[in-house]
């Protein structure tokens, strides 16, 4: 039995946390060392946005000390991570640029909505049966110290994912803010989450009601710790919240640090976590949380041995991607039955292609999210749907997608109406690099979005076959496809100039 070593390092706010996972078909996948170190990184970085050369030192310090310890271990695939603290520095390419210099590591720089993802693919190295649990309608509340993501399932789909701006580290700061100008400055807290919650539910929950909440990452367990006398494993009960509330909101971060055995850091983030918990649970009518510890970590190795075939994962990751941008298509009112038309024509002439435009499975991901979101910008204002999709893609988190493929899609979705750039205009380094892959994916997206210009979807059957360099495409129906022809020929020339490969439409009659 084949036994793979692994190792992910996170670089947070509150701690540098590096755990050590063997790998196997027949065991999965299983935690053998956890190495926490505690600072305070976040407190100060959220403030200021900068990190201090001091911190920088720190962090290196500890980074080789993890160096070490994998060489004990012989690891030799690992990842590490940063998250918010770093990410939202202003001297964060400085930061990163001196961690590479002083420890060889590449730091990989997690945007939110990937940071989140990986979070939840990490449930799956537990044993809570989260496919039974997202059945039904389903919460999965991940506490940062930045923010506060809220995903929501039903019937094992997650159906839509959305960022609240209550993180731990921001409302301590809050409450810091008004503890010395108000005398129950508690209720002011309360209120202020309260007015964050309830405008998430009033936007996306509406009258809904949560059957079921998932808490993940480490403060969940860090409120746990609090209440030794309930017994407690993986679930708590809203009553179980209160219980806690009250017995901390009085206390001081000193005294729960001392007398719960946490770190002062931690110690400061429990009043404003509990504060999520209860207050979510009060507003979407759910009466129990699911505690599940995992971290960023967890989710790493998961994603690791997923992408390297060494475990299978029961749950499809891929269609929470996909199920995500269509939640945002049907917010801004798109056609669903031309988007997921146009979605399948493009994936297909992506496939009998691949050949010649050496695209990747990535960017066919990145297709399909751009075919089914091609349209939104109609919501805005009909007359100029690509700039306007351009920007509400831009605004909108895509759960699963780093900001650059964000940004990617949006420029496909732009350049399905626009001419696109000349090269001597590319001015950026970001439209250097990705001018070809923009350029190849929007020219799929005009060729299959030319096919069903009348959004009426004429035809009954589509075959695609390459014949040398020709891609043939044969509709079959009995309908007047003028305007099809008359858009397809436009658009083939483009498409052509990309990939080497000339698209033929032909007409069969339906028997």
């Amino acid at each position: 039995m084949r036994v793979s070593p692994y190792v992910a390092i996170v670089i947070g706010s509150k701690n540098m946390l590096m755990k050590v996972y063997e790998i196997s078909a027949a065991k999965g996948i299983r935690t053998i060392d956890e190495i926490r170190y505690e600072y305070e990184l976040g407190k100060e970085a959220y403030f200021t946005r900068k990190i201090t050369f001091a911190q920088i030192e720190e962090i290196c310090s500890v980074l080789e000390q993890y160096q070490q310890r994998m060489k004990e271990y012989d690891v030799t695939e690992f990842h590490c991570y940063a998250t918010s603290a770093i990410r939202n520095a202003k001297n964060q390419v400085s930061v990163l640029n001196q961690i590479k210099v002083r420890t060889g590591i590449d730091v990989i720089m997690l945007s939110n909505s990937e940071l989140r993802f990986l979070m939840y693919k990490g449930i799956q190295v537990l044993k809570l049966d989260f496919n039974k649990i997202i059945e039904k309608n389903t919460a999965i509340l991940d506490i940062g110290s930045g923010s506060v993501q809220i995903s929501l399932f039903d019937k094992q789909v997650l159906y839509m994912t959305q960022n609240l701006d209550i993180g731990t580290a921001k409302v301590r700061e809050f409450s810091e803010s008004v503890g010395n100008n108000v005398l129950d400055y508690i209720s002011v807290l309360e209120e202020y989450i309260q007015y964050e919650v309830d405008m998430f539910k009033s936007g996306y929950l509406k009258d809904k009601d949560i059957k079921n909440v998932i808490a993940i990452g480490d403060e969940i367990k860090n409120i746990n710790r609090l209440v030794p006398e309930l017994h407690l494993e993986d679930m708590m009960s809203y009553e179980q919240i209160q219980y806690i509330y009250k017995k901390i909101k009085k206390a001081s971060y000193q005294d729960i640090a001392i007398k719960y055995g946490l770190s002062m850091e931690d110690a400061r983030m429990v009043l404003p976590s509990v504060l999520v918990y209860k207050t979510f649970l009060e507003r979407s009518k759910a009466d129990t949380i699911y505690i599940c510890s995992t971290n960023l970590c967890d989710g790493s190795v998961v994603d690791y041995a997923q992408k390297m075939k060494k475990i299978k994962v029961s749950h499809d990751f891929y269609q929470d991607i996909i199920a995500s941008a269509r939640y945002i298509g049907k917010r801004y009112r798109y056609s669903k039955i031309h988007a997921q038309y146009i979605a399948e024509l493009a994936l297909e002439i992506f496939d009998k292609t691949k050949r010649f435009h050496g695209l990747t499975q990535r960017d066919r991901l990145i297709l399909e999210i751009s075919a089914i979101l091609h349209d939104i910008g109609k919501y805005v204002n009909l007359n100029d749907p690509g700039k306007n999709g351009y920007q509400l893609i831009m605004s909108t988190e895509i759960m699963g997608l780093s900001h650059r493929e964000r940004e990617e899609i949006a420029n496909i979705v732009l350049y399905n109406t626009q001419e696109l750039p000349d090269t001597d205009e590319l001015e950026t380094a970001f439209w250097r690099e990705e001018y070809l892959r923009i350029a190849k994916l929007s020219s799929i997206l005009r060729l299959a979005n030319a096919l069903d210009r009348g959004h009426k979807q004429k035809f009954e059957n589509c075959s695609m076959m390459r014949k040398g360099q020709e891609l043939i495409i044969t509709l079959e129906t009995n309908q007047d496809i003028t305007l099809e022809i008359t858009r397809f020929s436009k658009k083939a020339e483009l498409f052509s100039e990309f990939t080497g490969i000339t698209p033929v439409l032909k007409q069969r009659r339906a028997l």
